[in-house]
């Protein structure tokens, strides 16, 4: 944020602080800020929007099983030491 404006936030601090934002790792007044921001800068918005839609896509494709069933199996015997 800004000292010289500490009640905005620019497209600079929504940038730095878009991750922690969606971690809800921001103050309550740094999220209402980033907010605000939100509210008035679609180009803002929608990183933020492509930001989220990103994480559930990642969140979402890390959960699938998308590799062979026999590489399982042959870590298995890997790990137990067969």
């Amino acid at each position: 944020m800004k000292t010289n404006d500490q009640d905005k936030f620019d497209c600079q601090d929504v940038e730095k602080n878009v991750q922690a934002y969606l971690d809800n790792m921001l103050s309550e007044r740094e999220a209402l800020l980033l907010e605000d921001h939100l509210s008035y800068c679609l180009p803002c918005d929608k990183k933020i929007e492509f930001e989220k839609k990103f994480k559930e896509f990642v969140r979402l494709k890390s959960s699938e099983k998308s590799y062979p069933s026999k590489l399982e199996s042959e870590l298995k015997k890997i790990v137990r030491g067969d």
